[in-house]
């Protein structure tokens, strides 16, 4: 496997994580990182402000903001745990992590990622975070989806099995719902569409044995 100079960057940013945090970061990074960046590339803003909701480590806020500094990128989580490491490789990046947000500091907002964060949320608060985003995003911004796709095969029935098991060992930090909410691509169809996002990309992609689903839609 090649290592990139982009993912050689981000291991970097994370060398100095508690152990069993780098080696769930490290994995990110070397086995998911492409197949989100393939698209990411293509619907960063040149300028303005990004929103990462769910940021986790803020492997992605960071890869952006390292490819274009003059973005103002501001990641978000619940896990504390979390957003104290991606501080930590802030201190060289320069992203804004935190554990809430307030509507007023998204300004000039162009793009607000939801990567492998939305099956973590109940079917109508999804809807109300695309209400909310609609709103506060400019003239055609994007919202950027990927997440566990909901569907009768087994890669899904064998996932969600897995998500299960690590929900229960807390494997996606403290203070994450132990309920899991997954979304089929027609359901995430309806919650953009009524919103009033007009779809621009949806792609089913598995990534080794999971079911994945990226939907890219512009307000």
């Amino acid at each position: 496997m090649k290592i990139s100079d982009e993912q050689i960057q981000l291991l970097k940013l994370y060398r100095n994580s508690p152990l069993g945090e780098k080696v769930k970061i490290y994995a990110r990074i070397l086995f998911n990182f492409n197949q989100i960046k393939k698209y990411l590339d293509r619907f960063t803003p040149d300028s303005g402000c990004v929103f990462d909701y769910g940021c986790g480590y803020g492997i992605f806020a960071n890869y952006m903001k390292l490819k274009n500094p003059n973005l103002h990128i501001i990641g978000f989580d619940i896990s504390k745990k979390r957003i104290e490491i991606a501080k930590e490789s802030a201190k060289i990046t320069g992203v804004k992590f935190q554990n809430d947000f307030k509507l007023d500091e998204l300004k000039n907002l162009k793009l607000v990622l939801f990567v492998d964060v939305l099956l973590f949320i109940p079917t109508h608060e999804k809807a109300q975070l695309f209400e909310l985003f609609y709103d506060k995003l400019e003239n055609s911004g994007i919202i950027f989806i990927k997440d566990t796709l909901k569907s009768n095969s087994i890669r899904f029935r064998y996932t969600s099995v897995e998500e299960k098991i690590k929900l229960k060992f807390g494997v996606y930090g403290e203070n994450v719902k132990a309920h899991l909410h997954y979304a089929g691509k027609e359901e995430f169809v309806e919650m953009l569409t009524k919103t009033g996002f007009e779809l621009i990309e949806i792609a089913e992609e598995n990534h080794l044995i999971y079911p994945g689903i990226f939907i890219i839609a512009q307000k």
